[in-house]
């Protein structure tokens, strides 16, 4: 399934993002590695010669010396007992460092631990006291502190920023997504809008709501909308005036042919009125049924269908019922009965017989006319629908109608939300299918 717009701009955005957010952990990553980790307490003998050197200094020249030993994970100070801040710790971390009692024996060694927990938001806000230290006696009676160096703890804060910079990611990923969201329902809408108009010009206009844009785009569509219904009315309008000269001139035709003599003549010129008659009913037909609203309602199609074909058989035509379902339909009945009328005439014509069948099925209704004829041509098929559109080329009223039969389905079976499509027979011919694709 294809993904929407606003969905692929989403991930573009959150895949870029995790992008930098995975080279920033790369990196911090190597830092981290580079640095030796996590900090890990000197070795009981260091410690020990520390603390032996400074008891060997003069109390003067130990701060050069403690300047000497200091790193930058590791830092040395002499405090009066426990320095502030710190606590004997007891506990796991206090037990895993009971071998350091055996090579700083006399020393008094001591585990330090703050003395409030560390907890995440004092990480933060600039405590300065290590998660825990060391601190062995000396000669003097002061006591030597071992502790992590500054670029211990600058790394602690160098996690929680990077921890707070996933949780930016996140939150900008979601924004984004609310925005982009945003952004391209005003498409949504404008596809949904146009979708309507094209099935009925008389859907409503689009409602303009949303950013600036989709207010925007809302108005130009529906101008464009009021400009299409313009000229729709303007074509209706002067269509409809030309029929209704056309049928004023017919009208005096035919008392003209009421004067000639001859029998023959007068047929023929009635036969040509009545055919020219027609034409313009079609022509007003297919003009119309964009706009003429359908009178919807149940129809008994079964039954429909074998009234009609009852009385083709009466005129000696070769059509046939085949499966007839029961069950009602909503539909036009003047508008079915036209279409079911058109298609069988296009068949008797073309074909010489035709077949009416109604089923229904797993995914609607469906109304066939069927013949064994020639067929439609590759060429001319997509054209079929095309209003004044023939097979035979020649235009000779003899040989077919004026080309508007299909077109005129087509226009009546869209103003019902149905589907005509043309399908090939299997034994040979041609098959015109009217489904309701929404079921019934």
């Amino acid at each position: 399934m294809r993904l929407g717009l606003s969905t692929r701009l989403t991930l573009a955005v959150v895949v870029l993002l995790l992008v930098a957010q995975v080279v920033m952990l790369v990196a911090f990553a190597r830092a981290q590695q580079s640095a030796g980790g996590a900090w890990r307490a000197p070795v009981p003998t260091r410690i020990a010669a520390a603390a032996e050197a400074l008891d060997r200094t003069p109390s003067g020249e130990r701060d050069a010396l403690l300047v000497a030993m200091n790193g930058d994970s590791t830092r040395f100070f002499i405090a009066d007992g426990i320095p502030a801040g710190y606590r004997e710790g007891r506990g796991l971390i206090p037990d895993l460092y009971e071998g350091y009692a055996g090579p700083l024996r006399g020393r008094d060694p001591k585990v330090l631990v703050p003395e409030v927990r560390r907890q995440y938001r004092p990480a933060l806000s600039g405590r300065r006291t290590a998660a825990y230290a060391f601190s062995v006696a000396l000669a003097d009676g002061q006591r030597l502190v071992v502790a992590p160096g500054v670029g211990q703890r600058r790394r602690s804060i160098a996690t929680a920023i990077l921890l707070l910079n996933l949780l930016v990611c996140f939150t900008a990923a979601f924004l984004a997504w609310r925005t982009i969201r945003g952004a391209t329902r005003g498409l949504e809408a404008i596809a949904l809008a146009s979708d309507r108009f094209a099935q009925d010009l008389s859907a409503p206009p689009m409602v303009a709501g949303g950013s600036a844009e989709a207010r925007q785009m809302a108005a130009a569509f529906n101008r464009m909308r009021g400009e299409i219904r313009r000229l729709m009315r303007d074509r209706m309008t002067m269509l409809a005036a030309a029929a209704h000269d056309l049928k004023t001139l017919l009208t005096r035709l035919r008392l003209r042919v009421g004067l000639i003599d001859d029998p023959d003549q007068r047929a023929a010129g009635d036969r040509d009125i009545a055919l020219m008659t027609a034409l313009i009913e079609d022509v007003l037909i297919v003009a119309r049924g964009e706009e003429r609203p359908p009178a919807l309602g149940p129809v008994d199609v079964a039954a429909l269908l074998r009234e009609i074909v009852a009385d083709r058989q009466t005129q000696g035509q070769a059509v046939t019922a085949g499966r007839m379902d029961d069950g009602p339909v909503t539909a036009d009945i003047a508008a079915l009965r036209r279409i079911v009328e058109n298609l069988i005439e296009n068949a008797v014509t073309y074909a010489g017989s035709a077949e009416v069948e109604f089923t229904h099925e797993a995914t609607g209704w469906r109304l066939r006319v069927i013949d064994h004829g020639p067929g439609l041509s590759p060429d001319f098929a997509p054209r079929a629908f095309e209003p004044f559109a023939r097979g035979e080329e020649s235009r000779s009223r003899a040989t077919g109608g004026a080309g508007l039969g299909l077109s005129i389905c087509r226009s009546l079976a869209a103003q019902m939300k149905m589907t005509l499509t043309l399908e090939r027979t299997p034994s040979g011919g041609l098959t015109v299918c009217l489904s309701d694709s929404q079921g019934s």
